[in-house]
């Protein structure tokens, strides 16, 4: 039993809970395939025997195969596919089983300490094992020796955290015997362990195992928290009075430490079209590294709403970034173990305003300039000018005011006369991006010559003739009667001249 399943468990169900896959019920399963062979352990054969068994899968595999092991030495293989029939079984609601057969034959070896190993491969690449232990003897010998006893692991062992009870059967030709076990990181025992075979080394400490029930399988305690993690070799081996079995070899690993999870990305941007990739190429386990983490993201915007993506050695996360707002990207990595980390990363999509920009007539104009126009009852204004992020341009609205009031909403439009030509008008264009945010212009115009002209000025000529008018004549009477005015104030009178003739 390892303690670090509990905590596996939970993880898994906690990716397959919140991953949108998970939400499904109608996928179809694909279960590993399962090998069963009818025969006990501890066999003794004479010379032939024939193995019974059942494969359950979905499907037939696309290999299967049998091997036969004498100490570190294979003595006889075969293929199976061709000895598979259907039983017509059904052991779930989707799995089927197929019956096969082995014919072994152990004349050309009539002493043998023997494991037939039995493993097929399914459509998925997913595999099963299985072992039987038998002992082989002529039955014409003169005499029958003791053969070296023979010891298998019961279950797949892979990768293991805290403490793990292992279990082994171990046999000899009487039945169940007792078993050593040890544990090393030696480079060259982890080469030869590749082999499943492996002579005993000297370079190792052996501890003895114990049957909690006396004819039982032999299992013992392995403490992981008393080695660093890595990679190790597990060997074990069966041991019946003086004679010892070959070892068989597992490579294992020990993982105790919880991965670090990190994401690397911007905190503020402005929007634009395309996206924005995170990355968790930082995240790592103490000795493990990246290979085998788990990547769970979960991406949530300021509504709450959820993107979620999971998988093996996904490290990076795409975020449109034509999306503005206030995120939260949250990263867990889980290790084979169970082990996870989690760390959250907020970040900020900027809207960009758009600027807004007006032609009439094709003429660019900006905030606050005045314009004379032609005398015509419409005029073409246009806003296509009007700038804004790559992802928003396409969709902006210009929308045309006239003295305050929304009269029209388009890119290109006809501006209509106004009825009053005896004051200038305003245009005003507001511009609004797909965010809500908008810029303005306002220009003056009127119609050329007419008081709605923002250069209009009246013909005043006639009123400055008739004022100088005015002005001379005031002079010609003001003349003689300051004459006059003067004359009767100094009582003298200018003599009238005559003329001689």
């Amino acid at each position: 039993m390892v303690q670090g399943t509990t905590r596996l468990a939970s993880a898994l169900c906690l990716l397959i809970l919140i991953s949108p896959l998970g939400a499904s019920v109608n996928e179809p399963t694909d279960d590993s395939p399962q090998i069963i062979i009818e025969q006990n352990h501890g066999l003794n054969v004479n010379s032939n025997i024939n193995i019974t068994g059942t494969y359950i899968d979905e499907l037939l595999p696309i290999s299967m195969t049998w091997e036969i092991y004498n100490g570190v030495e294979r003595i006889d293989e075969g293929d199976l596919l061709d000895h598979l029939s259907e039983s017509g079984d059904s052991h779930s609601s989707s799995r089927n089983s197929w019956q096969y057969y082995i014919n072994l034959n152990f004349t050309s070896t009539p002493s043998c300490s023997c494991v037939l190993e039995i493993e097929a491969t399914d459509t998925n690449g997913q595999k099963d094992m299985a072992q039987l232990i038998l002992f082989a003897q002529d039955e014409d010998a003169e005499s029958l020796t003791q053969l070296n006893p023979l010891i298998i692991f019961e279950n797949p062992i892979g990768q293991l955290t805290g403490e793990v009870e292992i279990d082994t059967i171990a046999m000899d030709m009487s039945g169940s015997t007792s078993a050593q076990w040890a544990i090393s990181n030696s480079s060259e025992i982890q080469m030869s362990c590749i082999q499943s075979w492996i002579e005993s080394p000297e370079q190792v400490q052996w501890h003895n195992m114990t049957a909690i029930i006396p004819d039982s399988s032999q299992s013992f305690t392995l403490d992981t928290l008393a080695y660093d993690d890595g990679e190790y070799s597990l060997m074990v081996r069966a041991v019946s009075d003086d004679l010892y079995s070959t070892c068989a070899c597992k490579p294992i690993g020990i993982d105790n430490n919880a991965p670090t999870a990190r994401i690397d990305g911007p905190s503020e941007m402005t929007e634009y079209s395309g996206t924005i990739q995170f990355d968790g190429t930082g995240s790592s386990d103490l000795f493990w590294g990246q290979d085998e983490l788990v990547f769970l993201w979960v991406l949530e915007d300021e509504l709450g709403e959820k993107t979620i993506r999971s998988g093996v050695d996904l490290r990076t996360f795409d975020v449109d970034a034509s999306k503005s707002g206030n995120f939260t990207l949250t990263l867990t990595v889980v290790d084979n173990v169970g082990f996870s980390d989690t760390v959250s990363h907020e970040f900020n999509i900027t809207n960009q305003v758009p600027v807004a920009a007006l032609r009439i007539g094709g003429q660019a104009l900006e905030d606050g300039d005045q314009i004379t126009l032609t005398d015509s009852t419409q005029w073409l204004v246009e806003c296509s000018d009007s700038t804004d992020s790559d992802n928003d341009k396409s969709g902006l609205v210009c929308t045309w005011y006239v003295d305050d009031e929304p009269l029209m909403t388009g890119w290109s439009r006809q501006l209509v006369s106004p009825e009053d030509l005896s004051k200038p008008h305003t245009l005003m264009l507001e511009v609004t991006d797909d965010d809500g945010m908008s810029d303005t212009i306002t220009v003056t115009f009127g119609v050329q010559d007419t008081p709605s002209d923002p250069m209009y000025v009246a013909d005043d000529t006639d009123n400055q003739f008739w004022l100088l008018m005015v002005v001379f004549g005031a002079i010609l009477v003001a003349i003689p009667l300051t004459m006059a005015l003067m004359q009767r104030f100094t009582g003298k009178s200018t003599a009238i001249p005559k003329w001689k003739r």
